[in-house]
């Protein structure tokens, strides 16, 4: 006798599987990325002393890809940096310059990177994807160079940027020697 299976289950071979089918209409509409849980980060921009004023932050979003987080061809971490800034006057108040550059960099500053311009009100955006990133802003005569070489007015940390490794610290030396 031929026994008829329910539209809604499907049974495997041995009848041992049964899993609930999902029809088309029920099926999830998000994308497997956006079930990732990565948060974002928020990098307070903290001026240096030249412009007490000024301020800003820099939003980090992880890059994301069907298969969770993006990562470079040499397995970095990919974030989307959205950076608005507040209150910096005129770039020619410090000198002779003409604008406003955003960098980000190691923080051994080995590696620099232009992100663009500043324009008041306008936010700056740009993929960055060094492991530690230290942000800058700097005034310069142009905001098409490798480097900065005008002023630093502010500067931000990301969070593993503020890890700091004490594994060669005096105290760690001590107590190994102390059989620690």
């Amino acid at each position: 006798m031929l026994r008829r299976v329910p539209a809604p289950i499907l049974m495997s071979l041995g009848g041992l599987l049964l899993i609930p089918a999902v029809r088309p209409s029920q099926a999830p509409v998000a994308p497997v990325a956006a079930m990732c849980t990565v948060g974002t980060e928020i990098v307070d921009l903290q001026p240096t002393g030249s412009i007490a004023t000024a301020g800003g932050a820099i939003e980090l979003k992880p890059v994301m890809s069907p298969f969770g987080v993006s990562v470079t061809t040499d397995g970095r971490y990919q974030y989307d940096a959205t950076a608005t800034v507040k209150n910096l006057p005129a770039a020619n108040s410090m000198g002779n310059f003409t604008t406003w550059v955003l960098w980000v960099a190691t923080p051994s500053l080995d590696k620099i990177r232009n992100l663009g311009a500043i324009t008041p009100g306008k936010p700056v955006s740009a993929r960055v994807d060094f492991t530690k990133m230290m942000y800058m802003v700097s005034a310069e005569q142009t905001d098409k160079g490798a480097t900065f070489k005008g002023p630093l007015v502010l500067v931000g940390r990301s969070a593993s940027a503020k890890v700091q490794n004490l594994a060669g610290c005096d105290i760690y030396d001590e107590q190994s020697r102390m059989g620690g």
